[in-house]
């Protein structure tokens, strides 16, 4: 009964996204956000179910769940702002602390399902991580980019972000692929891992193109809005699913 209820909530979640993205191009407002936030519960409701599904993935589950009710929370404040004109700074900035906790549930959640990492694994994620968003950062030096207050919170959430993608990169390799090529059968989890590890990455490039729509000149076209929402709930369903791998 749980597992038929797990899928129709997924069926649902896909609908209502499709329904929200007309919606949010053609006219956005009020009743946008409403879609958006009951999208954004069915998946939740999916991973609660998803997770008592799991009971031996329970620990790393637990802390995905929670890290995706923040990114509802940072949904509703960052809709907002479209609603709410005259606050646009204030709810940008609590939308982007909300999704900035939420990753780091998702970080403490990876490292709580799989806690054999080695310091020198965990050192590799973190400088990863400040490179990449330096290098990103340095490729965007001649783009028309205006992060104005928001410079130093857009610095760590990338590279929280990308924390998120390099330590379920690091945990797909030193749990699964290395030791399936030392010839130890890691196939019955290696799956988990892989939609991990592709959860996250959609979820850095919803980031990127989000950071297009906000601080870029001419960046806030229907096409980014709905790409960075395309891939945003990608990664959210694939997050959910991992729970449940």
């Amino acid at each position: 009964m749980l597992k038929g209820l797990y899928f129709a909530l997924l069926a649902i979640f896909i609908l209502l996204v499709i329904i929200f993205l007309v919606v949010r191009v053609r006219e956005g407002g009020v009743k946008a956000l409403f879609l958006k936030v009951a999208a954004s519960m069915t998946f939740i409701m999916s991973s609660i179910i998803s997770l008592s599904l799991s009971a031996s993935n329970y620990y790393y589950g637990i802390f995905i769940v929670v890290g995706l009710i923040f990114g509802l929370l940072g949904d509703v404040w960052l809709d907002l702002k479209y609603v709410h004109r005259d606050y646009d700074e204030p709810y940008t900035f609590a939308g982007m602390i909300s999704f900035l906790i939420g990753h780091i549930f998702y970080i403490v959640g990876i490292l709580r399902a799989y806690p054999k990492f080695v310091p020198w694994q965990i050192a590799l994620a973190i400088f990863s991580a400040i490179g990449v968003t330096a290098i990103a950062r340095f490729l965007d030096r001649n783009k028309e980019f205006n992060y104005g207050k928001f410079n130093l919170l857009t610095l760590v959430y990338s590279v929280i972000t990308m924390l998120t993608v390099t330590f379920s990169l690091n945990a797909m390799n030193c749990f699964a692929i290395l030791p399936m090529a030392d010839g130890v059968d890691t196939s019955a989890h290696l799956w988990r891992f892989v939609i991990m590890f592709i959860g996250t990455v959609l979820f850095a490039l919803s980031d990127l193109v989000l950071s297009r729509v906000y601080f870029l000149k001419g960046g806030n076209t229907s096409k980014n809005v709905v790409v960075n929402h395309v891939l945003y709930f990608s990664a959210q369903f694939i997050l959910t699913l991992s729970i449940h791998m």
